[in-house]
């Protein structure tokens, strides 16, 4: 083949390319790709180790009563799962509640550990962004304790992100 006849051929191969590859990347204009649980578990593990230590939580004042006040805690890696609302039995209105989680970690403090199971339910969900109130705590082997709708409501019992 002669040099005359690849150029053409080169180009139409590079206009195929650009076609073919036209719809990817994330540039200027194009809608955001919606969270996936997997986001959103991600980001809660990384949110859940500063609300653990996060002083006036519901969580926190019972550690203080049954830890003492130098507490360490720790979230365990990869513990994080979620679910959308819509596939939780226990939320009657994904739309309002988009999605539920619950992390894994543990306490320990005058000699003393505990493990942690928190449960969060979903308050907003919106483009890569979004928001979850504490809801159940469990600690070591006990059953999960239903903090109140008035509790966790309060802010301090919730995290947030943008991912």
């Amino acid at each position: 083949m002669s040099a005359r006849s690849a150029a053409p051929l080169g180009a139409l191969a590079l206009v195929i390319a650009l076609a073919a590859f036209g719809g990817c990347g994330g540039g200027e204009g194009e809608p955001a790709k919606p969270l996936g649980m997997r986001q959103v578990a991600r980001s809660l593990e990384e949110r859940s180790t500063a609300f653990l230590d996060r002083e006036g939580t519901a969580l926190r004042r019972g550690l203080d009563r049954f830890l003492g006040g130098r507490i360490t805690t720790e979230v365990s890696g990869d513990s994080a799962e979620c679910r959308a609302g819509k596939d939780t039995a226990s939320i009657s209105n994904p739309k309002r509640y988009p999605f539920a989680c619950i992390v894994e970690g543990s306490a320990e403090g005058n000699g003393l550990e505990v493990n942690i199971t928190l449960g969060f339910v979903g308050l907003d969900l919106d483009g890569h962004c979004w928001r979850a109130a504490n809801e159940r705590i469990s600690v070591t082997t006990g059953a999960p304790a239903l903090v109140t709708h008035e509790e966790a409501e309060r802010p301090v019992n919730q995290v947030r992100a943008c991912v």
